[in-house]
């Protein structure tokens, strides 16, 4: 079956998704609720990662799981758990958890296998520079 939706149907409909991403080094139940990123919340975080010229920073990109991090984890009622201001304490955390929560931003995201690719080799040549 096809059902062709109207503009109003579209606009309405299809809350962002979000998951709550285990914790359990935290305590047991402990979680983080990661949520994807609307259209205009990922063209944001995409130019956040340029700098002031419209390049990738080789700094931000560095950062780049970190502050993912910040852009996707929320409290159940949409309001943020990080801010920018702790991109650098969330590099210090444990790579298998900030793993954890980025690849389940990414899904939710929408970012594709070649999304990830290009961020690599963006940053690759950015190091090499």
């Amino acid at each position: 079956m096809r059902t062709v939706i109207d503009r109003a149907a579209f606009l309405a409909g299809a809350d962002l998704p979000r998951e709550d991403v285990p914790v359990p080094e935290f305590g047991v139940g402990c979680v983080i609720p990661v949520w994807g990123m609307s259209a205009g919340e990922r063209t944001r975080w995409e130019q956040s990662m340029l700098d002031d010229k419209g390049k990738q920073s080789k700094s931000r990109m560095l950062e780049i799981r970190a502050r993912l991090a910040v852009a996707s984890c929320r409290n159940d009622d949409g309001t943020a758990i990080f801010t920018i201001a702790d991109v650098e304490a969330l590099q210090q955390k444990r790579a298998d958890i900030i793993e954890r929560i980025v690849n389940v931003a990414q899904r939710l995201s929408g970012f594709s296998n070649a999304d990830l690719e290009t961020v690599a080799k963006n940053s690759e040549e950015i190091q090499q520079g």
